[in-house]
């Protein structure tokens, strides 16, 4: 747990959070993205945490399952799987000489 997460502040977040979808969604019939779902289950998720931390077992297992419904509608079903990555070896050094051997001689138009 962050030590920013208070009760609180992820309480704040939750309803500032379902506010602007409200907004957002006035007068269109609109779902939530996948960010958005994510972002809900990580708020819910650590509102539980706060709620197991202070003993409250029916309140966590209610933002737990909220988490979980948030997850599922994101099509969220774990971290991705490690791979091996391969890049290609890069050129060789090429050392080249972008120096001016012509003088300007003239005055100076620029303005």
């Amino acid at each position: 747990m962050a030590p920013l997460d208070s009760r609180l502040r992820l309480t704040a977040d939750l309803l500032f959070a379902k506010l602007l979808v409200w907004v957002a969604m006035v007068g269109r019939d609109a779902d939530l993205t996948q960010d958005a779902h994510l972002y809900f289950a990580d708020r819910y998720s650590r509102l539980a945490q706060v709620h197991r931390l202070k003993g409250r077992a029916s309140r966590t297992r209610d933002l737990e399952r909220k988490a979980r419904e948030h997850l599922d509608a994101a099509g969220f079903d774990g971290p991705p799987y490690a791979a091996a990555m391969a890049l290609p070896r890069p050129r060789r050094f090429v050392i080249t000489d972008e120096v001016s051997r012509t003088s300007l001689d003239g005055p100076d138009d620029a303005a």
